[in-house]
This record gives structure tokens, sequence and C-alpha cells, in this order.
């Protein structure tokens, strides 16, 4: 027990004054930006970041979200049929093929949904000015935005539609269709142990990437809030997502970590 503790204050010790160290310039560059934020005023700023934002919600984003339905084809597509050519000429003996086809299927699918919250973000985006004003309606954001979002949803539910059906051809084990409501639970319901393994491994990077964009994203948010006049929505919506993460993951630790809890 003793060398326990005397390990754990070791520990302690070493890791103290690293932390201390980025503690004391995080508050040292906090004070210099307050500082020059109340010498030389951040209205303009504000005022111009505010015209910035209208001029992109209204001129830039809907050709973006149109940009996102041509290009989530371009780029899934191809490599939706490189895969499939490979498991066509698959002769069932070399494992190296469906394992280059799994790449290309799990490549195809980031792009896929990176594309699809580009969307989602470009469709807010486009509504966060008036669209009706007192010269004229902005005929864009009334009609096209909903239809390039349409169309991209659309085209994004299909190809992943493509992907999973041809990712089941690999392992006939799952036979779960992914308009299925459950579709994500009956999935990982047929994963094998390896399988979990990686997708565990893979939830735990996503929670500390999540709890580090999370954390950076507080800090901008109250920051503008201070200096900016950007409201408490931006800093809200933020805490919500950052605990809603933490909450679950507390919960999940101690629910599965109870005797039987664990199930693979």
């Amino acid at each position: 027990m003793n060398q326990s503790n005397d390990a754990i204050r070791q520990a302690n010790r070493k890791a103290l004054p690293k932390f201390l160290l980025i503690l004391f310039c995080a508050t040292l560059i906090g004070g210099v930006f307050g500082y020059c934020a109340a010498y030389f005023g951040l209205d303009g700023l504000a005022e111009g970041l505010s015209q910035a934002g209208e001029f992109f919600s209204l001129h830039i984003a809907p050709w973006l979200l149109l940009c996102c339905a041509v290009l989530l084809p371009a780029v899934c597509l191809p490599l939706y049929f490189a895969a499939r050519r490979r498991l066509a000429g698959w002769d069932g003996e070399d494992e190296a093929v469906p394992a280059r086809a799994e790449h290309t299927l799990s490549t195809a699918m980031m792009a896929c949904g990176v594309l699809m919250l580009a969307a989602m973000f470009l469709m807010g985006a486009s509504y966060a000015a008036p669209l009706m004003t007192s010269e004229e309606p902005h005929l864009l954001g009334l009609l096209g935005v909903p239809v390039f979002f349409i169309v991209t949803m659309a085209e994004a539910l299909l190809l992943q539609q493509r992907l999973v059906d041809l990712s089941k051809r690999l392992n006939p084990e799952k036979t779960v269709s992914v308009y299925d409501m459950k579709f994500q639970k009956k999935w990982y319901d047929s994963c094998d142990e390896a399988e979990k393994l990686l997708i565990g491994q893979c939830a735990y990077k996503a929670y500390l990437a999540m709890s580090k964009v999370c954390s950076v994203l507080w800090l901008i948010f109250t920051l503008s809030a201070l200096f900016l006049g950007t409201g408490f929505l931006p800093v809200l919506a933020v805490c919500v997502i950052w605990g809603t993460g933490q909450i679950a993951c507390s919960y999940w630790s101690l629910r599965l970590d109870r005797p039987g809890g664990l199930v693979m």
C-alpha cells in the first residue's frame, strides 16, 4: 500500500509542473486578450463578423450546399465501384482483397458522413440570416436550399444503403437492413468479439476527441459571448453535447461494471 501511495505521489509531482505551466500560460493569454479587448474595443469587430456571417448565409452557404449535393456521389460512387470490382474478382483465397475492399468501403462511408454533416451545417447556416426583407424575398434561400438539402440527404441514404449491402456480402452473418430503425444496435449485436473490441477502441478515441473539441469550443464561445455579444446559446449547445457524452459514458460505465453487465 505504501509503495502504491508513493507511486501516486510521484506521478502527481511529475505531472504538476507541466499542468501549472499550461495553466499560467492560458491565464496570461486570457489576460492579454482581455486587456486588448478593453483597450481597443471590439464593437467594430463584432459588427464586421455579423455582416460577414449574414453575407455567408445569404450568398455562400446555399451554393456550398449545392456543392455537397454534387460532391457526395462524385466522391463516394467511385469508391463504391472500386470496392465492388475488388470483390467481383476475388477468388475467395487472398485475404488481402476483402481487407482492401473493407478499407475502401470505410473511406466511402466516412466521406459520406462528412458531407452529410457539412450539408446539415450549411442548411442551418443558410437560415441564420433573414430570408424575407422589405425589398424582396431571398428566393435561393427559400426555394433552393430545401431542394439542395433534400437531394443531398437522399443521395447519402441511398449511398449508405449500397455501401452497407456490399459490406454485408463480406460478412454474411450481418443481415440487418440499413432502413431498420434499430440498425446500429442489431449491427453491433451481430459483431464478433474482435469487431466489438475495435468498435470500443474507436468509441474511446471519438470520446477523447469530442472532449478536447468541446473544451476548446467552450472557451471560444465564452470569450465571444463576453467580448462580441454572441449570447449564451453557443455555450449552451456545446455544454449539452459535452454533458451528454460525459453522462452517457459515466452511466454505462456504472451499469456495465455490475456483475454480468458486460456482455460481448
